[in-house]
């Protein structure tokens, strides 16, 4: 009986002496999200003609669609359209 009433005491002593839990505090989405993070480029490097080719031909290669990922850049005071990246996809969708 001494036995039990010793377990007994020593688990609701184990039981007690747990961390409190602390309240929840204002975080932003990115900190809620382990392994991500919003990156931000102030430049943006337009591909070369070559490039923009060869990544082109590496997805149609691969029976994917080439999907052109474009950016604005002021060019003398106007802004225009460069391509910044090529990346593939699937070919649903695509008429071929």
């Amino acid at each position: 009986m001494k036995t039990k009433l010793l377990i007994l005491l020593c688990l609701s002593v184990v039981g007690c002496s747990n961390q409190t839990i602390k309240p929840v505090e204002q975080v932003s989405v990115l900190e809620q999200m382990p392994g991500q993070s919003l990156t931000l480029q102030s430049e943006v490097f337009a591909m070369s003609r070559q490039e923009t080719i060869d990544a082109i031909k590496e997805c149609e290669s691969s029976d994917l669609r080439a999907i052109p990922i474009w950016g604005k850049r002021k060019i003398n005071g106007v802004p225009s359209s460069i391509m910044v990246d090529v990346t593939c996809g699937p070919l649903w969708g695509s008429r071929r």
